[in-house]
């Protein structure tokens, strides 16, 4: 019989968690490990007193997408049922002074050409503009042969949709400007979202926190399951050994576990696991070491019981030089009754923001709720700054393969090569070929010889 080795996975994000899910449900028994005293990584709840009550935050908005469909099967599979866990509204750009693009519920592409039919403060040219150049993304199929600045694929369209539209966008979605951000990769994002069926653009609002929303689940069930989940211990370095399909992985207390791992980690922290004076790795880590990073800040406001704005959501003009910063704000309590009263402010990318303390940052943007929602200031704020929040997905952007040029070594979340950004989709992918490619590498194994 074919000895089936323990794989060790380091990292609890959702990345790892899912590629965790996909092993044992191919008959292993893995190993997760863990650094923080809670799963999720950077999707994740965080503890907090605001305005004197104690909640339960995430440490940063996420937007999820009807398109993320790994993401929620691997929900699914962890017995967390999608319908039950989301909110789910039409895909819309929203603005407080009325401008408005909202897809219809209707079959492709009817979702958006009535969407555009029923926008509102949109004129005719820029409708047609936006429509045309779907159209001519969906005759390419959303594909570039050349990767581009997402800039330059939009340099036709008239610059009031630019900024109301295909700038937020980019924003919610990669993170950064459009003059930083790979074409490719923004149009993979639009192909799979606004450019496939109606379902797939929705978007998805959790009913909860993000750590209930799957990490918490999948350790329950990991556990269930034979797996053995570690949190608090991290690993401290991988050795690549003599033998097929195994590496060495030692932790804090000095020992070692032995089988297939995978770095389901950011990039500094896999490259600084790595022994780069291995020379099969030398490549691999001065790909990681050279990846960059991009920060995004959430601010949360506290206000009086049941405030509600009259939408759960809302796109915001930002204006650094009127120190408006704020891109997006969400009504937490239309979702989660828990959180009655809170709303989150999205700041994605650099910027000036940056350069002031929480507390300042969060008096800006209590001030730019005030000034375009008629709100009065908040009972208190809370700001949450992840300064390494996601890659920035330059045009060209070079990851490492899932499977590194070691034998029994994978690598997964932002780090690995991925057609998506640093989304919870795309690390929950990148995880599922992980545990592929794992699985596949020990099922071509040679069996031991006879004795």
């Amino acid at each position: 019989m074919r000895q089936v080795q323990q794989p060790v996975i380091i990292g609890a994000g959702w990345s790892g968690l899912a590629c965790a899910v996909q092993l044992v449900r191919q008959g292993f028994k893995p190993v997760i490990l863990d650094a923080a005293p809670n799963p999720g990584g950077r999707a994740r709840a965080v503890d907090h007193e605001l305005g004197g009550q104690r909640a339960r935050l995430d440490n940063g908005q996420h937007l999820l997408l009807g398109a993320y469909r790994d993401t929620l099967e691997v929900m699914r599979q962890v017995g967390v049922a999608p319908a039950g866990a989301f909110v789910q509204t039409a895909f819309a750009v929203s603005y407080p002074d009325g401008w408005r693009l909202r897809a219809a519920r209707a079959p492709a592409p009817w979702h958006l050409a009535l969407g555009l039919v029923g926008a509102r403060k949109m004129r005719l040219a820029e409708r047609w503009a936006l429509a045309r150049w779907s159209r001519r993304q969906q005759r390419r199929h959303w594909h570039l042969a050349v990767d581009l600045p997402a800039a330059a694929v939009l340099a036709d369209q008239p610059a009031a949709l630019v900024r109301r539209l295909w700038r937020p966008l980019c924003l919610a979605a990669l993170n950064v400007e459009l003059e930083q951000a790979s074409a490719r990769i923004f149009l993979n994002v639009l192909r799979d979202s606004l450019g496939a069926d109606e379902p797939a653009s929705r978007l998805l609002q959790p009913r909860t926190d993000l750590s209930a929303l799957f990490p918490e689940a999948a350790v329950r069930w990991l556990l269930a399951n034979g797996a053995d989940v570690r949190l608090h211990c991290p690993a401290m370095a991988v050795h690549p050994v003599p033998g097929p399909q195994c590496c060495r992985v030692r932790l804090r207390d000095g020992t070692t576990l032995a089988g297939p791992a995978v770095l389901a980690l950011p990039p500094d922290r896999a490259a600084a696991l790595l022994q780069d004076e291995q020379p099969a790795l030398r490549s691999t880590v001065a790909t990681l070491r050279a990846l960059r990073f991009a920060p995004i800040c959430t601010v949360y406001l506290r206000y009086a019981p049941a405030t509600r704005l009259a939408q759960p959501f809302y796109a915001l003009l930002d204006d650094a030089p009127r120190e408006r910063y704020g891109q997006w704000v969400f009504d937490r309590g239309a979702f989660d009754p828990a959180l009655d009263g809170i709303l989150s402010v999205i700041v994605s990318g650099a910027g000036p923001h940056l350069a002031l303390s929480r507390e300042a940052l969060g008096q800006r943007v209590a001030s730019q709720l005030g000034a375009e929602l008629g709100l009065p200031l908040p009972r208190e704020h809370f700001t949450i700054i992840e300064k390494h929040a996601t890659l920035v997905p330059a045009p060209d952007l070079q990851r490492p393969a899932v499977e590194l040029p070691v034998p029994g070594l994978f690598l997964a979340g932002d780090s690995a090569d991925s057609p998506y950004p640093s989304t919870i989709e795309g690390s929950v992918r990148s995880g599922v070929r992980a545990a592929q490619a794992l699985a596949q590498g020990q099922a071509q194994m040679p069996l031991p010889l006879a004795r």
